[in-house]
């Protein structure tokens, strides 16, 4: 009996110890990813990425609600970001400072101040920069501006470019987008799309628009 049971701990230890040897990744409020290793991956504020332990390399922005009052308001979004960072066996958290307003916006765009945190508080260094793209910002292709940023000197980029390194897996509440599903439009086009036409309108098309969403909820 003892036999037997010595074998089942060692392999229920063994199992343990490989299930802990990770590094989740959790982003807070307003942010969502939209790179992950040089390959599209979208995530949503609240969800989390299981990655494996290593050097990962992330593209992220932040969208918030700018205003003077909560009944005049309109969605921003930051200039996306690669951020670079290293962790083994951890559960992390990426934050961005708390943006209400245009000057706070572009305050966050110059600095770029995110918080990458462990669980028990403790700061994750990184590296950060922006992953620039002069025009229309509606469709990017964000593995194709990696491979080319990742040529740059940058002390985010990510040397040698490797597209195939380890995929990550989505652990968030909500369900996973996997663009391009027939029949199904790519859901982060169609929120690109409506956050710069909202951001074209004027005040009274704003308030149309506003009035429209509540009566149709």
């Amino acid at each position: 009996m003892k036999a037997r049971f010595l074998p089942l701990c060692l392999s229920i230890g063994l199992f343990s110890s490989q299930a802990l040897a990770d590094v989740t990744l959790t982003l807070d409020s307003c942010l969502q990813a939209h790179a992950l290793n040089g390959q599209e991956k979208e995530l949503a504020a609240g969800e989390s990425l299981t990655l494996a332990n290593g050097t990962h390399q992330l593209v992220v922005d932040c969208t918030a609600n700018l205003g003077r009052s909560e009944d005049d308001t309109f969605p921003e979004t930051s200039d996306a970001f690669v951020l670079l960072f290293e962790a083994r066996d951890a559960e992390l958290t990426l934050s961005a400072p708390v943006i209400n307003t245009e000057t706070q916006m572009e305050r966050f765009n110059r600095q770029g101040n995110f918080r990458l945190v462990s669980s028990d508080g403790a700061a994750v260094s990184y590296q950060t920069d922006v992953l620039k793209k002069e025009g229309f910002q509606v469709f990017r292709d964000y593995p194709e501006e990696l491979e080319a940023f990742n040529r740059t000197d940058s002390p985010a980029a990510l040397r040698p470019y490797a597209p195939g390194l380890p995929a990550a897996v989505s652990n968030g509440a909500g369900p996973a987008t996997h663009a391009g599903d027939a029949g199904a439009p790519d859901q982060e086009t169609v929120r690109q799309m409506l956050r710069y036409w909202y951001l074209q309108a004027d005040r009274e098309a704003r308030n149309e628009w506003k009035n429209w969403i509540e009566s149709s909820q």
